[in-house]
């Protein structure tokens, strides 16, 4: 089973000067918790914007967004730099 066919709304995502996963579902009308943790020092991936928010990612410290998504399908997300890209779909 591949990481993208997966459901969880609890999902970790490395930033690596990429995301891993790039692309994930979460379910609709459940709390979601989405981290992202930063292991590299490429200048690109020191933000992150997701869900409209712009926030810094410090080295190898976890970011967590809580929220409840509501409405159904496909939400993009970037570096700060809108330079690299990932996005999640909500079922």
């Amino acid at each position: 089973m591949s990481l993208f066919s997966k459901t969880s709304n609890t999902v970790e995502v490395t930033v690596d000067g990429d995301y891993s996963p790039a692309n994930f579902k979460i379910k609709a009308g459940e709390e979601a918790h989405v981290t992202f943790t930063r292991t590299t020092t490429n200048g690109c991936t020191e933000e992150i914007i997701f869900n409209g928010e712009k926030r810094a990612l410090p080295l190898n410290t976890p970011v967590t967004f809580d929220f409840t998504p509501t409405e159904k399908g496909e939400i993009t997300y970037s570096c700060g730099m809108d330079m690299i890209h990932g996005k999640y779909t909500v079922k």
